[in-house]
């Protein structure tokens, strides 16, 4: 069972990397909203600061490191790098499932070296709807204190848990699991998906029962459900069925659109197909309070640290001259400026 559980994670990586057959399947829509240029700021490039707050923490960026990997021999050099890398610019990295720490003690040590090594990084646990729902909320409880952790993600699920044969895919608990999280934990809980979107109608719920953040985490980046069909055999009823889905899903772009209306008093995050810092200026200035980078972050993250550090200096950059050219000195203005256009 373990060898299984190791091989998917080695897996995943894999797959995620390979653009052709995984990544942007689906248009990410980001070409329809258009920043209005702004030929004369009046702002001074140097002051225009990208630091911010999220769950209650400074950070130097709206960019974090979104959920890739955990708990396999490969993944420790991932995630190293990107603590080492997240911990000297200060942004906030939500790390892999940590599915596999409910049931071997030994997965713990993995987090246990790289904290050692990278005191400062500010974390973000993450689980599964699932494992929220089958679990006791204490054991839950200990993987934010395996991190000493800033948050804790819930990541929702459905089409990835069908297509990787999960025998036991019983969503029905899960805003009544959700909700005893919320109340049994002073960490705040972001609820996220995969990369298929949370339309408006579940925003609100999850505003609802006390959730901190939303991320919206819409198609157009890696598709979780090719990942785990291409993992099957090539006759299975998963292999023959995912064409069907490849367009599945709603766009970050489309997500925060819906949402309108909630962003002034809650906090919505963006990630999915965000591939560079103009995208990210296009989150922003939909209303989005925070970026998640995922993809780009672990083919850099297979190089090293210092090619990491490359790639978020990159994204702060494109994302710095955005704002500038918009017009905005810092993060929280774009929630009082409309600076986007939508074309149809």
């Amino acid at each position: 069972m373990m060898e299984n559980f190791e091989q998917r994670k080695k897996d995943h990586i894999r797959l995620a990397l390979s653009d052709k057959q995984t990544q942007g399947l689906v248009d990410s829509q980001f070409s329809k909203i258009k920043l209005i240029h702004n030929a004369l700021p009046e702002i001074n490039f140097n002051e225009v600061s990208l630091e911010t707050t999220l769950l209650n923490q400074v950070v130097s960026s709206p960019h974090f490191v979104s959920s890739m990997t955990a708990g396999h021999v490969d993944s420790k050099k991932i995630n190293l790098n990107l603590a080492l890398a997240s911990q000297q610019k200060n942004w906030l990295m939500a790390v892999g499932s940590q599915r596999r720490e409910l049931n071997d003690s030994l997965a713990v040590q993995e987090w246990q070296s790289i904290r050692k090594a990278a005191p400062n990084t500010k974390f973000i646990s993450n689980i599964g709807i699932l494992e929220l729902i089958q679990n006791p909320m204490d054991s839950i409880i200990k993987l934010i204190e395996h991190l000493d952790a800033k948050g804790i993600f819930v990541h929702l699920n459905p089409l990835q848990e069908i297509f990787q044969k999960n025998p036991y895919v019983d969503f029905s608990q899960g805003l009544k699991a959700i909700e005893a999280l919320v109340k049994k934990t002073k960490t705040p809980v972001i609820v996220k998906e995969v990369g298929f979107g949370i339309n408006a109608d579940l925003t609100q719920h999850l505003f609802d029962i006390g959730v901190c953040a939303v991320d919206v985490a819409g198609s157009g980046g890696t598709h979780w459900g090719w990942i785990e069909a291409l993992r099957q055999d090539e006759n299975s009823l998963e292999r023959q069925a995912i064409a069907a889905f490849s367009d599945w899903g709603i766009t970050t772009v489309d997500c925060l659109l819906q949402s309108q209306e909630k962003i002034l008093f809650n906090s919505i995050w963006a990630s999915g197909g965000i591939r560079n810092g103009v995208d990210s200026a296009k989150c922003l200035a939909l209303g989005a309070r925070a970026i998640g980078l995922a993809q780009p972050l672990m083919k850099a993250a297979l190089s090293g640290e210092e090619t990491v550090l490359q790639v978020m200096d990159l994204f702060d950059y494109q994302l710095k001259v955005a704002m500038f050219c918009t017009g905005v000195r810092k993060c929280e203005d774009y929630l009082h400026k409309k600076v986007w256009l939508c074309q149809t």
